[in-house]
């Protein structure tokens, strides 16, 4: 049995809908929990799965830490936004995978927005990652356990 999200229904939802599955789907397919960041010290909240999947020892952590495993290939637009969330009042979102060993990727979203205070602000989100990776290899990706 899949863990349950630790989102809202109406969040799960907007998750669902950017994905482009049905939200009652979401649960099975994706591990969603919620993420933050401090603008002012740079440390990053993660949820335990997230930590897990992305390779990170703790729940808090810096961004370098989250973008690591990510398709190198994806790593300039993910700083790139986080750095104009890290301005400007925004929203953020963005989709790449982790590549846990060669030919096999686990498709990752994030999504959130960012406030902006006079002492720094915060970005605060969702971390939706797939519960399986798919792989590369063949013709037509297929689904592993």
């Amino acid at each position: 049995m899949a863990s349950k999200s630790t989102i809202s229904r109406a969040q799960r939802s907007s998750v669902a809908d950017f994905i482009g599955i049905k939200a009652d789907q979401l649960d099975d397919m994706f591990v969603c929990e919620s993420w933050s960041a401090d603008l002012a010290t740079g440390i990053v909240w993660i949820g335990p799965q997230t930590a897990a999947f992305h390779g990170v020892a703790g729940q808090t952590c810096g961004i370098l830490d989250i973008i690591q495993p990510y398709d190198p290939a994806d790593w300039h637009k993910i700083l790139l936004a986080l750095e104009e969330a890290a301005t400007v009042a925004t929203d953020i979102s963005f989709g790449t995978s982790i590549r846990p060993m060669a030919g096999l990727y686990r498709p990752v979203f994030c999504f959130g927005h960012s406030e902006i205070t006079a002492t720094g602000g915060a970005i605060v989100g969702t971390f939706a990652t797939a519960r399986r990776c798919l792989e590369t290899t063949s013709a037509m990706p297929a689904l592993l356990n």
